[in-house]
């Protein structure tokens, strides 16, 4: 059997980035294991919380609710997403989650780029990035 080793992430190296909304978790990115061809996360929003409105240039995004619910912004509609629910995010589109209820809102989230980009968008009134 192969050494699989540098294709892992063990829970004690994932990176933890924590906001005042709540916080991301980076399991695979190309800094967490160097040959990722993709970016996979976990991410939890705390009740009556939203993250950013932002977008991602180079990348598009897949998020699969885990528990609790949310109000997710994608350009200029949005729609409520609950446990088991996804949605796919072009890239240079802005979003945002809005937790609604008394839980936190988790989710898995992926993206097709090791070296997902982040950028917050100042203006809620931007509906599409191109770039």
């Amino acid at each position: 059997m192969s050494d699989v080793t540098h294709l892992a992430t063990l829970s004690n190296v994932s990176v933890r980035e924590t906001h005042e909304w709540g916080h991301l978790t980076w399991l695979v990115n190309s800094k967490l294991t160097p040959q990722a061809t993709m970016t996979v996360g976990t991410c939890l929003i705390e009740p009556g919380r939203s993250n950013p409105l932002h977008y991602h240039p180079n990348c598009a995004e897949v998020m699969v609710v885990t528990g609790g619910r949310c109000m997710k912004r994608v350009g200029d509609e949005t729609i409520e997403l609950g446990p088991g629910d996804s949605i796919l995010i072009p890239p240079g589109v802005p979003h945002q989650a809005t937790v609604i209820g008394d839980q936190p809102m988790t989710c898995v989230i992926s993206y097709d780029s090791p070296d997902r980009e982040f950028v917050p968008v100042e203006s809620k009134d931007v509906l599409l990035i191109e770039g």
